[in-house]
């Protein structure tokens, strides 16, 4: 019984080695496959990822006497590897926006966050707290309200848009930022009004994510309020929210009302930047006299080009001819920044528009 023991041990002890062989061998070839295939998945990843990736690559930057040149980078053979300039140029900072916080506008969290509030004593909002004066009634001539989406991503980007842009220009400011709190306090000390975008699920969710704070159609009412509270409290001093290009989540009523709820109870503004309009925000502006507009043109696009840009501003031109005012929306490409500082030098000198900030569209 002894040998048979033996020989059974001895054969339990060959078949685990061998086993353990037959495992290395297939972590092995796993790791040779994943390695030969990692550029066709990066692909892959690349092109889920292109309508939210910025196609410049702001590493190439190279300064000349009067112009910071870009190497435009991505799949746009309209642009692609061709140098973009835009005026290397100090705009004269317009007088600094109040330091924020300003007292009594925030309430601590438990987790020791701060969230806008309502002051008390006064029922000062931080919409008006922190909104860029502008007397819209002074004005006879149509009104245009410029901004830029998802600033803060970009370090060069960032700090390229708050110098070299008027300070009637908007930010707005992307809430993955990991600096969110030093970009709005440099932009608020030119004088830019600031906004934070909020992230939605649009009708491409899940090619196109968002990230992970954003507002999600069908989940627990809670789990959304959560992600909102977290991007209230990336920094302070904005004046409200920005929604993005085709949200769907502004069209599920169940899902938005707590959400703009939460937004307008605590005294914040919101624009709607879907292509179709948000009855539902815009209907509980007007119950709780909360600030509300809409963006009318996205000027840019990723893979747009010159021409592109060019009709965008002049559809927002003719809207503002039409309707008094008009909102324009772009993001931080250098080809962007270069054609709207053009526009803005032209309108200047036809004086034809008056420039303001998002704010003076809503209506407080």
């Amino acid at each position: 019984m002894s040998a048979l023991a033996g020989a059974k041990n001895n054969f339990s002890t060959k078949a685990f080695g061998q086993g353990l062989v037959f495992f290395a061998l297939v972590l092995a070839l796993l790791g040779g496959w994943l390695y030969t295939e990692r550029d066709n998945a990066i692909t892959i990843l690349q092109k889920k990822l292109a309508s939210k990736v910025i196609e410049v690559d702001w590493s190439a930057i190279s300064t000349e006497a009067d112009k910071v040149v870009f190497r435009s980078a991505g799949s746009n053979e309209r642009t692609a590897g061709k140098d973009i300039s835009i005026p290397n140029i100090n705009v004269p900072a317009a007088e600094p926006l109040e330091p924020a916080p300003l007292e009594g506008l925030t309430e601590r969290t438990p987790a020791g966050a701060t969230l806008p509030v309502i002051r008390e004593r006064d029922g000062l909002t931080p919409f008006k707290a922190y909104r860029r004066p502008f007397n819209l009634q002074a004005t006879t001539k149509p009104v245009i309200a410029l901004a830029i989406m998802d600033v803060g991503l970009s370090d060069v980007a960032t700090e390229s848009a708050i110098r070299t842009m008027p300070p009637e220009v908007t930010m707005i400011f992307s809430p993955y930022s990991e600096a969110s709190s030093f970009w709005v306090d440099q932009a608020r000390g030119r004088g830019h009004e600031v906004w934070l975008s909020l992230p939605m699920e649009s009708r491409s969710y899940p090619l196109e994510d968002p990230g992970p704070h954003t507002m999600l159609i069908g989940a627990p009412e809670r789990e959304n309020l959560n992600k909102l509270e977290y991007l209230m409290t990336r920094a302070s001093g904005y004046v409200g929210f920005v929604s993005s290009y085709h949200p769907t989540f502004m069209q599920s009523a169940t899902d938005m009302r707590p959400i703009i709820g939460n937004i307008y109870t605590r005294g914040l503004g919101f624009i709607d930047g879907s292509m179709e309009a948000s009855l539902v925000a815009q209907t509980m502006a007007l119950g709780q006299k909360a600030p509300f507009s809409s963006i009318d043109v996205w000027i840019d696009r990723p893979n747009s080009d010159k021409e592109d840009v060019n009709l965008q501003l002049q559809l927002l031109e003719t809207m503002a001819r039409q309707n008094g005012s008009a909102v324009g929306v772009f993001h931080t490409m250098p080809l962007s920044y270069q054609q709207v500082l053009e526009w803005i030098e032209k309108t200047r000198a036809n004086n034809e528009f008056i420039l303001a900030p998002l704010s003076a569209t809503t209506g407080f």
